[in-house]
């Protein structure tokens, strides 16, 4: 109130803060004391939801669709046969390329790909979310048709702007996907993987990354 009811005012208090600033690197000391970083002696690292994950992959391959309002989407495939059917797409088009904040849930199904990052039931009401970290996310995220487009979408568009040079689409694949150039030691391994697997394997490793799925 004293700030004239600013929000902004009230935004720039909270991230100058000193809580609010605490590097992620742990110490020995304040693990001994305080493991789970109850006091705010560290930010946590903590992994993204399940939503803001999907945007960033299609954020990254440059097929988004940030338009505002207007008809939401479907991940399922409607079948209607005396009672209403679901299954997973296969296919996914701009239709399906909007902001997850517009997916149509479906109660009692979940999103074969995203589900597994704790997305909350339909049937429930979830003030507060669970965070896991478990094989079914890496699997989801390494050989669901949704990703392997989504590597290739993000291949093209690194052949579209950075030419066939792959020093240069290693530098625009970091740019893309961690806001970051990348060291000595990532760019090697990233040009010996395009020789032995191909830019479109790069492309799905660095959608597995720590770095792109985590909050440090």
């Amino acid at each position: 109130m004293l700030s004239g009811w600013s929000v902004k005012h009230m935004q720039r208090l909270i991230v100058t803060t000193m809580a609010f600033r605490q590097s992620s690197a742990p110490r020995a000391e304040g693990l001994r004391a305080d493991a789970a970083a109850r006091l705010l002696w560290r930010f946590p690292p903590r992994r993204l939801e399940a939503e803001a994950i999907r945007d960033c992959i299609l954020s990254s391959s440059g097929v988004l669709d940030v338009s505002m309002g207007g008809p939401g989407f479907f991940l399922q495939k409607v079948e209607v046969d005396n009672v209403y059917r679901y299954f997973p797409k296969e296919e996914f088009g701009p239709p399906e390329f909007r902001r997850m904040v517009y997916l149509n849930r479906i109660r009692q199904e979940q999103d074969p790909v995203f589900g597994s990052f704790d997305c909350p039931s339909g049937n429930q009401v979830t003030p507060k979310r669970a965070r896991s970290n478990t094989p079914l996310q890496a699997l989801n995220l390494f050989n669901s048709p949704f990703i392997l487009q989504q590597a290739g979408l993000l291949a093209k568009r690194l052949r579209d702007e950075a030419g066939d040079d792959p020093a240069a689409q290693v530098r625009l694949a970091f740019r893309l996907t961690t806001s970051r150039h990348p060291d000595e030691f990532e760019r090697q391994a990233s040009l010996e993987m395009i020789h032995e697997h191909g830019l479109e394997a790069f492309c799905r490793a660095l959608f597995n990354t720590s770095e792109f799925l985590f909050l440090f």
